[in-house]
């Protein structure tokens, strides 16, 4: 074989053998030194770009243009990782209090709950991404115990909401917005639980302990507690009986969506029995890979083209408030429209990556005012067929861009 041809193909396949004899980073806890599975690693734009193994480890392809990278885990301060490397990546546990419980002067009967969200969720095609960032906030209302007539809400219900959107393809568009006119994130379909059972193994324990319950593709939950504080890891697709803890998609798990990826990690704080109850939520973080989502979307992209759908979301309770019954009716029917809800974050949820701080402020400073002025309407929502149908039909996402979007003013 030639020589030169020895060298083009050793410099071909070199890559890729330092890749696969590269060892990865491992995300731990910086006290204990213990791995943290799942935990989230977004790239310098701010985007999510993959989580970590059940050993901590990042991921295998990430490419160089990606970095920095931030890695966060619910419950710990996120780390800034500059390059490559195959060190250990240490985050800092944070410590803080659930919400004080304000109880009426009734029994406890229906706990009220309020929570802080910060979502990132990325939609993708093989030319096109629409990337949204939005905080929110949310509540809930869950029965303490089986109450006749009366069965509250586990999923979140939106009380006020800021979203940022930004929009690129493969022609090099860089725009960004406060609407999109499709919904695709994840997180608003998952909910809370209302109680939970302790494992056996850590009931009674007051060091810190561990224990794994095995499902059919692989670990089904990870249960840890030390002391009064629990964390739980839940890997809804590692067996049917995770599919409990999202019963509001139970529906799409049975194979209505090809889901790749869909991870639970709460923190439970003042534990002090077998018996998990909601009031024990401190926090949550859902993450979810798909393919597909939303029941309009297909007519934005090309025939049988596929999409892919990443939310990640994590959620802080800032307020709670034990009820009667008579009072959770009565709140539930209240006008949310007159009321005026600040999107409030709490003091242990982290600080926004540079990349999102930047995209707030871009979507900030649109004049929306002069741009609903100057739009024209979308002839899509008036007419089956309009002059230009037949070159625009079946263009996907890209032309919905063009049409929908004036980057002139963006």
């Amino acid at each position: 074989m030639p020589r030169f041809l020895l060298m083009t193909l050793s410099m071909i396949l070199l890559p890729f053998v330092l890749s696969g004899a590269m060892k990865r980073a491992v995300v731990v806890d910086s006290v204990s030194g213990r791995p943290l599975a799942k935990a989230s690693v977004f790239g310098r734009s701010g985007k999510p770009v993959g989580i970590s193994s059940d050993n901590g480890e990042l991921p295998e392809r990430i490419a160089l243009s990606d970095y920095p990278l931030t890695v966060s885990s619910l419950g710990y301060a996120p780390a800034t990782v500059e390059g490559p490397t195959d060190g250990l990546i240490k985050l800092r546990e944070i410590a803080y209090d659930l919400p004080e419980v304000v109880v009426g002067p009734k029994k406890r009967q229906v706990l009220y709950m309020k929570g802080y969200v910060r979502e990132y969720s990325m939609l993708t095609t093989y030319a096109d991404t629409v990337f949204l960032f939005r905080e929110k906030m949310v509540d809930f209302m869950i029965p303490a115990r089986k109450t006749k007539g009366y069965y509250g809400w586990t999923t979140p219900r939106v009380l006020a909401s800021k979203s940022y959107y930004h929009f690129s393809n493969d022609e090099g568009l860089d725009s960004v917005s406060n609407y999109f006119g499709q919904h695709f994130s994840w997180s608003d379909w998952v909910g809370v639980i209302d109680r939970a059972e302790l494992p056996a193994r850590l009931q009674g324990f007051d060091e810190a302990a561990c224990d794994t319950v095995a499902g059919k593709y692989g670990p089904a939950s990870i249960w840890r507690k030390d002391g009064e504080n629990v964390s739980l890891d839940v890997d809804v697709l590692a067996d049917t009986t995770g599919h409990g803890w999202a019963k509001s998609l139970a529906v799409y798990l049975r194979g209505k969506v090809d889901f790749s990826r869909f991870t639970l990690k709460y923190r439970f704080a003042e534990v002090n029995s077998g018996l998990i109850l909601a009031d024990n939520i401190a926090g949550l973080a859902i993450n979810i890979e798909s393919k597909g989502r939303g029941r309009d979307l297909p007519r934005f992209l090309h025939a049988g083209e596929e999409f892919d759908v990443d939310t990640y979301a994590e959620m802080y309770i800032t307020d709670k408030e034990y009820m009667s019954v008579g009072q959770a009716k009565k709140f539930e029917k209240r006008d949310r429209r007159a009321e005026a809800v600040a999107i409030v974050s709490p003091d242990h949820a982290p600080e926004l990556q540079p990349a999102i701080v930047e995209l707030v402020g871009r979507v900030n400073s649109i004049d929306h005012a002069r741009l609903r002025a100057v739009e024209k309407p979308d002839q899509r929502y008036v007419a089956t067929k309009f002059p230009g149908y037949e070159k625009r039909k079946g263009s996907g996402l890209r032309n919905f861009f063009k049409s929908a979007l004036n980057p002139k003013y963006k």
